[in-house]
């Protein structure tokens, strides 16, 4: 069985996609998919949002090893799936390969718990979707 590569992509890869990474990663897991998330951003922050990380931590994730990453080229090519949060448009991703838009996301400052329940109501729907496709 292949393993489906998901990329979740938000311009500082330190606070939106590292909690749909976690969020997805966890959901598929315990629905027995076989996926691996990661996560990249344009332009990284050079550690994960200290509130993000208090709420991960708080819901049971550990993420001290966990350091924002550079979206590299090949990235884009091994995923197979790549989820943007506000970061880069349709067409930077390659034929192919299917792209998500969650830009419906708030902004962190401006809503942390609706940003937060927004990113968690998408990974549900996209673990639904991929269990169902995988019959």
């Amino acid at each position: 069985m292949n393993t489906t590569n998901v990329l979740f992509l938000c311009p500082h890869a330190a606070a939106k996609s590292v909690i749909a990474m976690t969020y997805f990663q966890d959901l598929a897991n315990k629905a027995d998919l076989n996926v691996t998330a990661s996560n990249a951003g344009t332009e990284p922050d050079p550690a994960i949002n200290p509130k993000v990380d208090q709420l991960l931590r708080s819901e049971g994730f550990n993420l001290s090893d966990f350091k924002p990453k550079h979206l590299e080229e090949g990235q884009l090519a091994a995923a197979d799936i790549v989820v943007s949060i506000g970061c880069i448009e349709k067409e930077a991703v390659p034929t192919g390969t299917q792209f998500l838009d969650w830009s419906d996301v708030p902004m962190l400052s401006d809503d942390f718990q609706g940003s937060r329940n927004k990113i968690l109501a998408h990974a549900k729907d996209l673990v639904t979707r991929l269990k169902e496709a995988a019959g």
